[in-house]
């Protein structure tokens, strides 16, 4: 299980890497210029309160309506807990784009590290570790 998640957490997390991998390779090589992209103030807000969402709140609310939906059982299968994991993590990881985002279109400082602080936070918590997935098993009952 813990493989599989790990495994889908890496097919969410490196296109993003590379994003950025390719930027900086563009910035260093003097492909782009300064102030080259840019856009409004209010999308840059709408930005970073979707970042917030994504990194934090949504993935907050996911989970207690997955806690609240089986209130009454005794147990949870484990193709519906991979289910909400999945959710998670498909959830947690757009954060790095909206990140991508905010350094592409030179975001003000402020917003930047912002939206650049909930990605790590977002890259960091959501991370299946072992542990991890085993504490949420056991929270959950998950039919082993």
């Amino acid at each position: 299980m813990t493989q599989r998640l790990k495994k889908h957490y890496l097919i969410l997390l490196m296109p993003a890497l590379v994003l950025f991998g390719a930027l900086g390779a563009a910035q260093a090589l003097g492909m782009t210029v300064p102030g080259q992209f840019k856009v409004s103030g209010s999308i840059q807000s709408s930005i970073f309160v979707l970042a917030s969402v994504t990194a934090i709140a949504g993935p907050l609310l996911v989970r207690t309506l997955f806690a609240h939906s089986l209130r009454n059982q005794k147990t949870v299968e484990k193709e519906a807990f991979m289910r909400f994991q999945q959710r998670i993590l498909n959830l947690g990881l757009a954060t790095p784009y909206l990140a991508f985002m905010a350094v592409l279109y030179e975001f003000p400082k402020l917003f930047s590290a912002g939206i650049a602080l909930m990605a790590l936070y977002a890259a960091y918590y959501y991370f299946p570790s072992e542990k991890r997935i085993q504490f949420d098993c056991r929270i959950f009952r998950v039919t082993p």
